[in-house]
């Protein structure tokens, strides 16, 4: 194998552990009743990570234009900036297990990849961390207009790398049926379970993949493959 192409949340960066700034939030602050909120923040879910919207700010706009609400400008500002700040945490200590995993893939001659299904402000934090001198191609749903499952965003990040699907594993946590699609490219899926273990209830129901509980434990198993 030449390459591994990783997933970003839950698998090279975390949610856990850190304060969050959900969309229930967000209704609170806007003082929306937060299923309502969450249906439209949903619905909006797929145009939010193909890029279709630059801004949070335009996307509270649109679900507050749907539930016929008029808000202040001012305050959705202040909703983006709150959930900006929440998705940086994410990136401000990146675990030094992740750090030293990619270290030694590097060491080892593997090209590493990115793909992440995103929005604009939830890799904000990306370029300036420091596992993104480890990547080699990175491909982020709202830049390519493409996302997981869908094997073309796979195919794209392998032609970023030079590689075949066949000489590439892809890592990840199982999220947006992400590892079928990489099997649907032709990739060989692993499975990612350091993160989601603290806090995913049945997380390990799921065997139709090789999982892993730590990352050296990944790195163990392609050093001998």
């Amino acid at each position: 194998m030449k390459a591994i192409i990783f997933d970003l949340y839950e698998t090279l960066i975390t949610e856990w552990g850190r304060p969050r700034y959900l969309a229930r939030d967000a209704a609170i602050y806007l003082d929306v009743d937060h299923q309502l909120f969450q249906q439209e923040w949903d619905a909006l879910g797929r145009d939010r990570f193909l890029g279709k919207y630059a801004k949070v700010e335009d996307v509270l706009k649109k679900i507050l234009d749907n539930l016929s609400i008029d808000r202040d400008e001012q305050l959705l500002i202040e909703i983006a900036q709150k959930r900006a700040r929440y998705k940086q945490t994410c990136f401000d200590v990146i675990e030094p297990k992740i750090i030293d995993m990619l270290s030694s893939l590097k060491a080892e001659g593997y090209k590493i990849g990115l793909i992440s299904n995103c929005s604009p402000e939830e890799v904000g934090g990306l370029q300036d961390c420091e596992l993104y001198t480890y990547l080699d191609a990175v491909v982020l749903s709202c830049d390519v207009g493409m996302e997981k499952p869908d094997t073309e965003i796979y195919d794209y990040c392998l032609s970023l790398l030079g590689e075949n699907a066949s000489d590439c594993y892809f890592v990840g946590d199982g999220g947006s049926d992400e590892l079928s699609g990489a099997e649907r490219a032709g990739m060989i899926p692993l499975r990612a379970l350091w993160f989601i273990k603290y806090f995913a209830e049945n997380f390990d129901l799921n065997n139709s993949y090789k999982s892993f509980y730590e990352p050296e434990e990944l790195l163990e198993y392609v050093k001998m493959m």
